[in-house]
């Protein structure tokens, strides 16, 4: 293990050992080196592994550290310390160097890692990064006043509009409008979108370009004020859009999801998944996964079923393999289990 990760595992912020597991920080110092080799051999015949998940309080904080508790208090064969991480771009960055070893990441930026596009356009080869499992979906859900002039994405153009910050975002946004000849502008303001629900209750903005599951509270919060329009794509834009990125995937947010949305909405989404080092054993990512798929995740959030059977994304994500591969470990139980066909 490198100097780096024995000084991340003893930069702990929170220890939590109800369950026996434990989280920290993926910050530190390298003078806690010969405490972290310490802790490393406090679990007996165990391999020991790190999971970095996101900030403190966050869905992959909260996901990451029930996943390592039950591993730790189920396994015989794995432990698992899980980490705080500053965002989806370190944790791919620290898989693939080798300084951590499992990570919460979203797909899409997973896969442009992996291929060497988007912001990570000339650089290095993220080859060592491999997919372990999947998680919940993101859907972009373009939302709009009901009584507003707004009847479909292409009557947005000049509009007063806000995205979220990241790279991701944007080109979900811009992917979304681009189908129907909108373009973003590049001084579009951005805020989170809890901010967006308020501003267009506030009339500064007039759609809010949310994104991730559904139902979602912020959407919620703004039925509360009026009637809302959801806009969504037509077959021949989300054809456009999908073949464009492969690393996405079609979604529907059903009829009756939000009051008044009579109708189901067509649209697309990315989807969260885990990632580890390629040369991580077989039987220790299977270990991973038979413990992780035997738990109720539901308890945490109600899309917490998504990191388990109930999950209908691999196929799509499978046909990436050539150029964003799954864990070989992973895609042999993955098959045995009927994930993968």
């Amino acid at each position: 293990m490198k100097k780096r990760l024995a000084s991340i595992v003893l930069a702990t912020v929170t220890m939590l050992t109800a369950c026996g597991g434990n989280t920290s920080t993926a910050s530190g110092t390298d003078t806690q080196v010969e405490k972290s080799q310490t802790i490393e051999q406090t679990s007996g015949k165990k391999n020991n592994y790190t999971l970095l998940t996101g900030s403190s309080g966050a869905q992959y904080f909260t996901f990451g550290t029930a996943m390592a508790n039950e591993i730790n208090n189920k396994s015989e064969k794995i432990n698992i310390t899980a980490l705080t991480a500053n965002g989806v771009s370190e944790v791919i960055n620290m898989v693939q160097t080798n300084e951590a070893d499992f990570g919460f990441v979203t797909y899409d930026t997973g896969y442009m890692a992996a291929t060497n596009q988007r912001e990570y356009e000339g650089g290095a080869k993220y080859d060592n990064i491999r997919v372990v499992m999947l998680g919940h979906t993101g859907v972009k859900t373009i939302v709009v006043w009901a009584d507003s002039p707004y009847q479909t994405i292409a009557d947005l153009k000049g509009a007063r509009l806000a995205t979220a910050s990241g790279t991701s975002a944007h080109a979900l946004d811009s992917a979304a409008y681009g189908a129907w000849g909108v373009e973003i502008p590049e001084n579009v303001a951005t805020m989170g979108y809890g901010e967006m629900a308020q501003a267009i209750k506030d009339g500064t903005i007039d759609v809010v370009n949310a994104h991730g599951p559904n139902p979602s509270s912020y959407i919620m919060e703004m039925i509360s004020a009026k009637p809302i329009r959801i806009l969504g794509q037509t077959e021949e834009t989300l054809k456009t859009i999908l073949d464009a990125h492969p690393e996405w995937i079609r979604a529907t947010i059903p009829a009756g999801t939000y009051e008044g949305v009579d109708e189901d909405v067509l649209s697309f989404g990315n989807y969260s998944c885990i990632i580890c080092r390629k040369d991580i054993p077989d039987e220790d990512v299977k270990e991973f996964l038979d413990v992780v798929f035997g738990m109720d995740l539901t308890t945490l959030y109600s899309y917490g079923d998504s990191w388990g059977y109930n999950n209908d994304n691999y196929d799509a994500a499978y046909e990436n393999n050539d150029v964003f591969p799954f864990h070989t470990g992973a895609e042999s139980w993955l098959k045995e289990h009927d994930m993968i066909k």
